[in-house]
């Protein structure tokens, strides 16, 4: 149903408005614990040094051209709205802005609201919140989260 309803919300839109689908994660100071193979006889230690720091990072993918922002922050609204605006930015001559996100609380705060009603040209669409499936970025974070599970063992190296 939400689908139908964003598909239906899109062939509205006017002629060359841009679509952007967009998301955050999370990246960890400590690394997640995968699958690997042992050997039987022992099993393997892992290191788990200090606090778990964490920063999320906001991503926004174009879907017609692939064209691809983000930005490091915090879990909130006005990082958010800078990512908004990042877009705005990025794109200023369309007639029109569509931004796809999940239906999480930050997406919903007043802030946002207030930042859309200056920006009128510039549309938020909400999806489904628990829905993966549905948004390109979430295989964005895939692939970033391999990579970084794979090659970057310290945090500078994450970020």
């Amino acid at each position: 149903m939400v689908v139908a309803a964003i598909t239906f919300r899109l062939r509205e839109s006017p002629r060359g408005a841009l679509v952007w689908a967009t998301d955050e994660t999370h990246v960890h100071l400590l690394p997640h614990v995968r699958a690997t193979w042992t050997l039987r006889s022992g099993r393997p230690e892992i290191g788990t040094p200090g606090k778990n720091r964490q920063v999320t990072v906001f991503g926004a993918l174009e879907m017609t051209t692939g064209r691809w922002v983000y930005r490091l922050g915090r879990r909130c609204a006005a990082d958010f709205i800078a990512l908004l605006e990042q877009i705005r930015l990025v794109a200023p001559t369309g007639p029109a802005i569509v931004v796809i996100c999940d239906d999480d609380s930050i997406h919903h705060a007043h802030a946002v609201t207030d930042y859309l009603n200056k920006h009128p040209t510039m549309e938020v669409l909400f999806g489904g919140r628990y829905s993966p499936h549905d948004n390109p970025v979430e295989r964005i974070w895939a692939a970033l989260k391999t990579f970084i599970a794979n090659t970057a063992v310290s945090w500078p190296g994450r970020l």
